[in-house]
């Protein structure tokens, strides 16, 4: 294809060999998620091999039954739409940045470094998303509002790992991540069940954001302390009734 065989000739330039990439009927998303963390020699390695494979024609679009969430025309591939995906790679790449850089996922026990795996692989979901969202005609609401639920629900899930995260990061304790077995439940209790649950994590919360100020107050290091695992405490709960919210909100 022309403009392979054009960047191939020129100056290789990295971004615009990854938007090049992105367009690309065969494209892979791990490779792809890969390519977009930035430029180094392995990935401009693996960038010129996927291209390459692609130009001779040895990278053949597999049949696979997959779950696709929305169905869009493939781009003509030109100078525009390199453009338009070169300046989208900039913006993953610096959103992942900001994103994640709060968090070394060396410094995480192992539970969490799988935790934290699945919020990057949330964070470039989410991304493709979005950019699909802008893709769409005005009239494609149907479609619009399928991504939108999308996101909503991958960034629902993004939020509980977060807390996770930075919870670690505060208390150097996990948080719980287990569900109980809500399948066998009737629908009318699974509502009531979640009604209790967000009545009583309201109210929790409240509490917990009342000690955090009680501790900016706080001068004696002992009191700080107790309140600190009031807190962590607090915070555990809290996340627990999230998640099983958010299991029930699932069934029904």
């Amino acid at each position: 294809m022309e403009s392979i065989s054009n960047w191939f000739k020129n100056s290789k330039n990295y971004n615009e060999g990854v938007a090049i990439y992105a367009m690309l009927p065969t494209k892979k998303t791990r490779v792809f998620k890969t390519l977009s963390k930035g430029k180094s020699n392995r990935n401009m390695s693996l960038l010129v091999s996927e291209l390459r494979r692609y130009k001779n024609g040895t990278d053949k679009p597999k049949l696979v039954k997959k779950k696709i969430i929305t169905p869009l025309p493939s781009k003509p591939i030109t100078q525009k739409t390199i453009n338009v995906e070169v300046e989208r790679t900039a913006v993953t790449q610096e959103s992942l940045q900001q994103e994640f850089s709060m968090v070394k996922i060396g410094d995480l026990p192992a539970e969490l470094r799988i935790r934290y795996s699945k919020a990057r692989n949330i964070f470039y979901d989410m991304i493709e998303l979005k950019f699909q969202l802008n893709d769409l005609p005005a009239k494609a609401e149907d479609e619009a509002l399928k991504i939108m639920l999308e996101i909503d629900s991958l960034d629902e899930e993004r939020d509980l790992i977060w807390k996770e995260l930075h919870h670690w990061n505060q208390f150097k304790t996990i948080l719980p991540s287990t569900v109980p077995d809500y399948e066998k439940m009737e629908k009318y209790d699974l509502d009531k069940t979640r009604r209790n649950l967000e009545s009583s994590k309201s109210k929790q919360q409240k509490r917990v954001d009342q000690w955090y100020s009680d501790l900016e107050n706080e001068p004696d290091k002992h009191q700080q302390h107790l309140i600190e695992n009031k807190i962590n405490k607090g915070e555990k709960e809290i996340h627990q009734k999230n998640i099983n919210i958010k299991k029930i909100k699932s069934l029904l």
